[in-house]
């Protein structure tokens, strides 16, 4: 039996359009929603484990992985809760981790069973009915421990709280609804491609609409196997194809395909230019401010590795002389000068710098306190800030850029640095790629809205 050929061809483009979409503008930001998912999580853990109701898994902290693995989310154990769930949350951390990281999140690699799959790891912990309503042991037991932090007597620690909350509520929902749409887009291109394969040459059968509806469903399965050789079968994918050829409401079955399909009008014009150049000055300096934590804990952990590095230096070896990069005239491990690699634009081999560890991590760490003062809205120095002229913020945003890329450069080349020479030793080590990412991320989204304020002042 062969569909209408309209229809097909209204089909076709739909998926057309939808593919191109998804690629330029949805993956990206899917992306971007899944660092600051991972980032704002690793902020709430971390602000969890310094108050003591949760612990870091000392053990296999750098798993290795191939695909997504939901930790387990049974009944915790009345002996031991808290360390049964701080196992559970670590295993959760690794796993976005891995997402963010190394995951392929790319439209055609992003199948049916890994977009399910995906969707179940952001609900892991379910933002969307926190607390002791939750069906989730898992998520009841996080969100006790939670709330002792987010009612308790550290205002600070309560409104870092109270504020990533919101973030991973708002950011579940856009998440959870990206992949509902790529779920709808792969179900959708699934039965296209059956009925370019496998419809055509099929006649409908005679007799009752149960009766042929049961024969189309053997004959195509019949058909899928021998012409889609490789591709998973889904049988409740192939009942729907079945009702949309023959049930009586069909026609209005392939109407609602093409409307979950259709992309929506964009009608609604940018903000830009409806913002004044002062309020999009002061969205940037917020946007840069954002990881004023990750700056500390990169260097926390940069520091972390170094004293493992330099205690397995203690057991004999010239390895700590040749990660300083130096010879017998060099300068000693106690001035902790490192020789770091980048790579720059348009170089033919990576650029070397010499670093100094200390007075490098006295400035992020001043940074950060920066960072987290104009975070809030209310402390002084953003209110300082804010009470200037745009010409003077504007220059505050370059200065922070230009700062905020070096820093950028040098956290990544210490890292590769320390965990090269980790691996060396078979010892491990916690990475710091979820930081880089996150300052990578506010880096850009900062300096987007610098050249939004640019264009809108005009030349």
């Amino acid at each position: 039996m062969e569909g209408p050929e309209d229809f097909l061809q209204k089909l076709d483009a739909a998926i057309g359009k939808r593919r191109e979409w998804f690629e330029s503008t949805q993956i990206p930001k899917l992306r971007e929603a899944l660092v600051s998912f991972t980032a704002l999580f690793e902020g709430v853990a971390s602000t969890l484990i310094r108050k003591g109701f949760i612990r870091e898994d000392p053990y296999n902290y750098d798993q290795a992985f191939t695909e997504i693995v939901i930790p387990g989310d049974e009944a915790l154990p009345d002996f031991e809760n808290a360390d049964e769930l701080s196992f559970r949350l670590a295993a959760y951390r690794r796993q976005l981790k891995f997402v963010c990281t190394e995951y392929p999140l790319e439209l055609e690699a992003l199948g049916l069973a890994r977009l399910k799959k995906l969707s179940s790891l952001v609900a892991y912990i379910n933002w969307l009915e926190f607390g002791e309503v939750s069906k989730s042991p898992t998520t009841r037991a996080f969100a006790r421990a939670f709330m002792k932090v987010r009612i308790g007597s550290d205002s600070m620690a309560s409104q870092i709280l109270k504020d990533s909350e919101m973030q991973l509520v708002k950011l579940t929902h856009q998440i959870r609804g990206t992949l509902a749409e790529m779920i709808t887009y792969h179900r959708e291109s699934w039965k296209a491609a059956v009925r370019h394969e496998v419809l055509p040459g099929i006649t409908a059968g005679s007799g009752d609409t149960r009766a042929r509806k049961e024969e189309m469903l053997k004959t195509i399965r019949r058909g899928f196997a021998n012409k889609m050789v490789g591709k998973p079968w889904f049988p409740t994918l192939t009942e729907e194809i079945a009702d949309e050829e023959l049930a009586a409401d069909g026609p209005q079955r392939k109407e609602k395909i093409l409307a979950s399909l259709a992309l929506a009008v964009e009608t609604q014009k940018t903000q830009t230019a409806e913002v004044d150049g002062h309020t999009i000055l002061m969205e940037a300096v917020r946007l840069l401010a954002r990881p004023h934590e990750e700056l500390v804990t990169a260097v926390a952990v940069l520091e972390e590795n170094e004293q493992l590095l330099l205690g397995a230096s203690h057991g004999g070896g010239g390895w700590l002389k040749r990660l300083l990069g130096g010879s017998g005239g060099n300068a000693p491990s106690k001035d902790r000068i490192y020789k770091g690699q980048y790579a720059e634009p348009g170089a033919a081999a990576p650029k070397t710098e010499v670093l100094d560890f200390a007075q490098f991590a006295a400035e992020v760490k001043k940074k950060g306190s920066l960072l987290s003062a104009l975070s809030n809205s209310s402390s002084s120095a953003s209110k300082k800030l804010d009470g200037t002229g745009e010409e003077q913020i504007a220059s505050f945003i370059d200065k922070q850029l230009t700062e905020l890329h070096l820093i950028h450069r040098r956290l990544s080349s210490l890292n590769a640095l320390f965990q090269a020479r980790v691996m060396q030793e078979k010892k491990t080590a916690r990475g710091i790629k979820i930081e880089l990412l996150t300052l990578k991320n506010s880096i850009v989204k900062a300096n987007q809205r610098r050249h939004d304020f640019v264009e809108k002042e005009g030349p």
